[in-house]
C-alpha cells in the first residue's frame, strides 16, 4: 500500500512539475523571441544611421575637397597673371606645384594645347583629344569657367584622379591642377554600404547582411560566408518580404529579420542557441526552484502517510518479503492487535508445513540429481586419456557442473592414426532438459565426426538434425578441431561458441578467432565456415565454455578473458601437461571466486600437439642465395629458442654444405638446393638440417680426411670444410636417392 500511494504521488507531484515547467519554458520562449526580434532591430536601426552618417560626411569631405580644389587652380592662374615667365620654368612650376600640394599642374594656350606641364611628358597634348580633358575646353572662351571633375580613371595608366581647372586671368587658355584624391577615396569607401555590415554584429555569432536584387553585397558575423549564407537563400525577395523568418545557415538555425531601406535589404541574423541564453538561464533556475519546491511537497506528504499509515501492515510484507525470497526461518510477529495476531500465526503455520514439503521433496530430487549425474558423466570420454607413447599429441579435459547436472559437454576421437578431433560445446540452460539436450547433441556429432566428415560438414549436418529434433526450443553453441597429426594443420569451426586460446610453444598466447556461425539449434539451414593454421610443436590449445570467463567474485566482477590469458603466461607451455595447464585454470577461477558461488558449468580441454612439422625452403644452387638461407635458418632457430652459439654453429655448418653444393653439383648449368629443417621437441631434443640437390651424385662424407699435421701448402686444397660440419654437427648422414643427394646432419640441443 505505501509504495502504491508513494508511486502515485510521484505520479501526481511529477505530473505538476511538468506541467509548470511547460507553461514556463513556453512563456520563455516566447519572450525570448520577442527580445530577440528587438535585438535585430535594434542593430538593424543602428546600420540604417550609420548608412546615413557616413553618407552626409562623404558628401561634406567631396565639397571640402572640390572648394580646396578650385582655390588651388585659381591660385596657380594668379601665379600665372603676375609672372607670365614662370611657364617656361620648370624649376618655379615644381616649386608652385609643391606649395600647392598637388600631384600635376597643367597650363594651354588658346588652342587647347598644353605649354607647360608637370610632369612633362604631358606637355603638347590637346586637351580635346580625350572626353576627359575636353570638359575643361570651354575655359578658352568663358573666363568665369571652372570646373572640379569627379574622381576617375586616368585614360593613360588607368589610375584614379581627380582634374580642376579655371580659365587664364592673363589671356585664353585653361589653367589644370591634378591629384589622387585619396581622402575622398577613403571616406567613400567607408560609407560604401558594403562595408557596413562588416562593422555590426548581433550577439556573438549573429551579423548584419545587405543586399540588392537578391545579390548579397555585403555581410558581417565570425562564421557566416557568403557561399553560406546564399546556400540558405537568405538574400531572396520571398524571404525577406516576410520581414521575421527562420534560416539554416550551415546545419545552425537563425532567426531573421528584414527591413527595406534606400533599396536596399537590411537583415539581421541571430543564431537560435543565442537567442535563447536568456531563456535556458531562466528556466534553469525555475527549475531548480520546482525541484525543490515539489521535493518537499512529496517529502512531506510521504511522511505524513508513513506516520498515518499502520506499520503493522509494513512489518508483516516486510517479513513475507523474507519468506517469499528462501528465508523460511523467517518469523511474522506483529502482535499489536488481534487481526494481525492471527495473522501472523497463520502465516507461521503455512510456512512449518511448507518448510516440511521442501525438506521431502529435496531428498527425493537429489537422488534423482546424482544419478542423473551420474549418467552424463558415464556418457564423457576420460577426461585423463593415456594414449601410445607414439602419438603426437596429449590431451586432458575437466567439468565443474554449477548444479548436479549441467550442459556442458566435451568429447574427443582419434579418427585414424594421422587425424584428431575434439570439441567442447556448452547447452543453453542448466538441470535435467540441458542434461538431456547436452546427450544427444554429443551423440549426434560424435557419430558424424566417425565419418571423417570436416568440421564445417560435421555443424551443418548435425544443426539440420538438431533441429528437426529440438521440440524444446534449446540451443547449443559449440567450438571444434580436426589435426592432423603428420603436419600440425588444424581444421577448426565455431559455432557461437568462445575463442579458445592458442598458446604457442613460445610462451605467446592469443585467441583463436575463427569465423562465429550460428548456435547449432538455431536455424535449419545455418552455413558454417572452417578456417585452417599450422601447429607447432610445443603448441596448446585450451578449449572453454563461458562459465570461464563469466565466473564472478563477490563484488560482481568477472574473470574475464583477459585474465584467462594472465594465468596462461606465467609458464612457459612446453614445461606444463595439458593437466597441469586445466589445474592452473581451474585454481586461477577458484581463487579469484574467493568463495563466491558458481553460476555456471566450467568445462575446459587442453590438446598438445607434440609433433614437429619440418619448414622447408628451395633455393637456386647459386653462392649468391647463401644470405636466404641464412635468414631462413636464423628465423626459425630464433623462435625455437636456439640459443645464439648453437645458431651460429649451425649457420656455418650450412654454409659449407650450400657453397659445396652451389659450386660443383650442377657443373655448367643451373639447378636447385632443397633444404628442410626439423626441431624436436624434449624428450631428446635435437636440429636436423637436410640438403639435397639433383647434381652429379657426390657422397662428400667419403672424401677422405686431409692431415692436418702436414704444412698448409703440401695439403691437397678441399676436405676441410666438411671436417667442420663433422665436428660442429653430432651425427652426418648421406644416401643417394630418387636420382638425389640428400645429406641429413643432426645437431643435439642440451638439456634446459
Amino acid at each position: 500500500m505505501r509504495k502504491t500511494f508513494l508511486k502515485w504521488l510521484f505520479v501526481f507531484v511529477a505530473t505538476a512539475f511538468a506541467l509548470t515547467f511547460a507553461i514556463s519554458f513556453l512563456l520563455q520562449t516566447r519572450q525570448a523571441r520577442e527580445n530577440a526580434i528587438q535585438l535585430i532591430r535594434l542593430r538593424i536601426s543602428d546600420a540604417k544611421r550609420q548608412l546615413f552618417a557616413t553618407e552626409e560626411n562623404l558628401k561634406r569631405v567631396s565639397e571640402m575637397t572640390n572648394a580646396m580644389a578650385l582655390i588651388k587652380a585659381r591660385s596657380f592662374a594668379r601665379f600665372i597673371e603676375q609672372s607670365p615667365g614662370l611657364i617656361g620654368s620648370r624649376e618655379k612650376l615644381q616649386q608652385i606645384r609643391a606649395l600647392l600640394d598637388v600631384d600635376e599642374l597643367h597650363v594651354s594656350d588658346p588652342t587647347g594645347i598644353l605649354i607647360a606641364s608637370i610632369p612633362a611628358e604631358y606637355q603638347g597634348y590637346d586637351m580635346g583629344s580625350a572626353a576627359q580633358s575636353a570638359a575643361f575646353l570651354p575655359a578658352l572662351s568663358d573666363p568665369a569657367f571652372a570646373l572640379v571633375q569627379e574622381p576617375q580613371h586616368k585614360g593613360i595608366n588607368n589610375e584614379m584622379f581627380q582634374y580642376a581647372g579655371v580659365a587664364r586671368i592673363d589671356q585664353p587658355g585653361i589653367v589644370q591642377i591634378g591629384y589622387h584624391p585619396r581622402r575622398l577615396m577613403e571616406a567613400a569607401r567607408l560609407a560604401d554600404i558594403r562595408n557596413i555590415a562588416a562593422s555590426f554584429r548581433i550577439g556573438t555569432n549573429g551579423a548584419i547582411i545587405i543586399c540588392q536584387k537578391n545579390q548579397i553585397i555585403s555581410n558581417g558575423g565570425a562564421n557566416l560566408s557568403k557561399i553560406d549564407l546564399i546556400a540558405a537563400r537568405v538574400n531572396q525577395e520571398s524571404l525577406l518580404e516576410q520581414g521575421v523568418f527562420t534560416a539554416v545557415v550551415r546545419d545552425q538555425e537563425f532567426l531573421g529579420v528584414a527591413e527595406k531601406f534606400q533599396g536596399h535589404w537590411i537583415l539581421g541574423l541571430l543564431p537560435k542557441n543565442e537567442m535563447y541564453l536568456s531563456r535556458n538561464s531562466v528556466v534553469g533556475v525555475l527549475i531548480a526552484v520546482d525541484l525543490l519546491l515539489f521535493a518537499l511537497v512529496f517529502v512531506l506528504v510521504s511522511f505524513l502517510v508513513q506516520k498515518i499509515v499502520i506499520n503493522g501492515i509494513y512489518r508483516v510484507n516486510s517479513a513475507l518479503e523474507k519468506i517469499t525470497c528462501g528465508d523460511l526461518e523467517e518469523k511474522v510477529q506483529v502482535t499489536n492487535t488481534d487481526e494481525f495476531k492471527a495473522l501472523s500465526e497463520g502465516i507461521n503455520a503455512t510456512v512449518a508445513a511448507l518448510k516440511n514439503a521442501i525438506k521431502e521433496t529435496a531428498a527425493r530430487i537429489d537422488a534423482e540429481l546424482q544419478f542423473a549425474h551420474a549418467i552424463q558423466v558415464s556418457g564423457l570420454p576420460d577426461p585423463n586419456p593415456v594414449f601410445a607413447d607414439a602419438v603426437p599429441f596429449s590431451l586432458a579435459a575437466s567439468m565443474k557442473t554449477a548444479r548436479e547436472v549441467g550442459g556442458d559437454f566435451y568429447d574427443y576421437l582419434l579418427i585414424d592414426d594421422d587425424h584428431l578431433w575434439f570439441m567442447v560445446a556448452d547447452v543453453a540452460g542448466k538441470g535435467i532438459p540441458a542434461a538431456l539436450f547436452m546427450m544427444t547433441s554429443k551423440t549426434l556429432l560424435h557419430n558424424l565426426a566417425e565419418k571423417g566428415l570436416p568440421p564445417k560438414e560435421i555443424f551443418e549436418q548435425g544443426n539440420r538434425e538438431i533441429c528437426a529434433r529440438n521440440e524444446a526450443g534449446m540451443f547449443v553453441t559449440a567450438w571444434m578441431g580436426i589435426l592432423e597429426l603428420s603436419s600440425g594443420r588444424l581444421d577448426c569451426a565455431n559455432a557461437g561458441h568462445n575463442p579458445p586460446v592458442l598458446l604457442h610453444a613460445d610462451g605467446r598466447s592469443e585467441f583463436l578467432k575463427v569465423p562465429p556461425g550460428l548456435v547449432l539449434g538455431g536455424m535449419e539451414n545455418s552455413k558454417y565456415r572452417s578456417i585452417s593454421l599450422s601447429l607447432q610443436p610445443g603448441d596448446r590449445i585450451i578449449l572453454y565454455t563461458d562459465g570461464v570467463p563469466e565466473a564472478q567474485n563477490c563484488n560482481g566482477e568477472f574473470f574475464a578473458e583477459e585474465r584467462l590469458l594472465q594465468t596462461l603466461a606465467k609458464h612457459r607451455p612446453a614445461a606444463l601437461t595439458p593437466q597441469q595447464l586445466l589445474l592452473e585454470i581451474n585454481q586461477a577461477v577458484s581463487c579469484f571466486a574467493d568463495g563466491a558461488q558458481q553460476a555456471d558449468d566450467i568445462t575446459l580441454l587442453a590438446v598438445a600437439f607434440n609433433g614437429q612439422p619440418k619448414q622447408h625452403l628451395t633455393l637456386p644452387a647459386e653462392p649468391e642465395q647463401l644470405q636466404n638461407l641464412q635468414e631462413f635458418l636464423e628465423r626459425h632457430l630464433v623462435q625455437a629458442g636456439v640459443s645464439a652459439k648453437i645458431r651460429s654453429q649451425l649457420q656455418l655448418a650450412a654454409e659449407e654444405v650450400f657453397i659445396n653444393i652451389a659450386r660443383y653439383a650442377y657443373p655448367g648449368q643451373a639447378g636447385e638446393a632443397r633444404i628442410s629443417l626439423q626441431i624436436l621437441p624434449p624428450p631428446g631434443s635435437k636440429i636436423i638440417m637436410q640438403f639435397s640437390d639433383r647434381g652429379l651424385p657426390w657422397n662428400p662424407l667419403e672424401k677422405a680426411t686431409p692431415d692436418l699435421n702436414l704444412p698448409a701448402d703440401q695439403r691437397p686444397i678441399g676436405g676441410l670444410g666438411i671436417v667442420l660440419v663433422r665436428k660442429i654437427m653430432d651425427d652426418c648422414q648421406y644416401q643417394y636417392q630418387d636420382n638425389q643427394n640428400i645429406l641429413t646432419l643432426s645437431k643435439d640441443l642440451p638439456a634446459e
